[in-house]
């Protein structure tokens, strides 16, 4: 199922693309776009105030809309916000640090209109390898596994353990990220939007959830493969990174599990603990595992 709306649409995707201190992937990223099939497309970009050469990179690129801001909205809040400045049917919510074959939108617009509701394509390692990206909802085992978890950096986890799954072929899966997140405007509205109280992370598995609640259909298309520098928008703000992902955490559970007052007090003792331990394994240099 997906909303129907309106059709005089002035694009049929909007590339909609949050940036941050992206100065070192948004020119392959923007360069991979030009290169698509599809020429009925329009590129907004809303700089969250970086203080890095973004601003002088966009600026050689005509045709885009840049949006900017003296101070850092949060990925969900700026993407709202480009959002409502959208012109086209679909929306293609994009990473600066992704880069795109040349058929990627023409083919999820040709999936889009025929299926509707939300598509992510396969994420890539720029070695090619697989970066998992679709998975089940966290709960309060699975999120103890989680990616971005000491446990999980460790080596002591697999992806499954963390409700990642990799499905061989198109299919229906509870969520996707919104690293590349392919949507049609209504449908993104009819729910919303991103919850802009999650300044970064988990927004778009909170967004997954709501769409599933409307019966609007959630797909992981493995044939359709993006690169993906994981960790590339974060990398220049670790720490605050680690903190917002760990905040994150906490106001998902809240907010989907109000009643779980016990569960809730433990996970926020885990997860700041957890943020202890992350912090110190930065502080020594540990690499993350992938």
């Amino acid at each position: 199922m997906h909303i129907e709306g309106k059709n005089n649409y002035r694009f049929k995707v909007s590339i909609l693309i949050v940036t941050y201190n992206n100065a070192s992937t948004i020119n392959r990223c923007l360069e991979s776009l030009r290169r698509q099939e599809s020429a009925d497309f329009e590129i907004l970009v809303k700089d969250n105030a970086s203080v890095d050469e973004t601003e002088e990179i966009l600026a050689k690129y005509e045709n885009i809309k840049v949006f900017t801001d003296n101070k850092n909205l949060g990925f969900g809040a700026a993407m709202n916000y480009l959002a409502k400045m959208a012109e086209g049917e679909f929306l293609f919510i994009l990473n600066p640090d992704c880069e795109c074959p040349e058929n990627t939108l023409a083919r999820l617009y040709e999936f889009g209109r025929n299926h509707g509701g939300a598509i992510s394509p396969a994420l890539k390692y720029p070695d090619n390898s697989l970066q998992v990206s679709a998975r089940n909802f966290p709960d309060f085992r699975r999120i103890v596994f989680s990616r971005r978890s000491p446990l999980f950096q460790l080596g002591l986890f697999k992806t499954g353990d963390a409700g990642y799954i990799k499905p061989d072929h198109p299919a229906k899966v509870p969520a996707i990220s919104a690293t590349a997140m392919f949507i049609g405007k209504n449908d993104f509205e009819s729910v919303d939007g991103f919850d802009e109280r999650f300044f970064m992370y988990l927004e778009d598995i909170d967004l997954c959830r709501r769409l599933n609640s409307a019966e609007i259909d959630v797909w992981y298309l493995p044939d359709i493969q993006i690169k993906h520098v994981l960790g590339a928008s974060s990398s220049t703000t670790a720490f605050k990174s680690s903190f917002h992902h760990h905040l994150s955490i906490y106001k998902y559970f809240t907010k989907h599990f109000p009643g779980k007052y016990i569960r809730n007090s433990f996970l926020a003792i885990l997860l700041f603990g957890g943020l202890m331990t992350t912090i110190l394994m930065k502080l020594l240099g540990f690499r993350r595992r992938q």
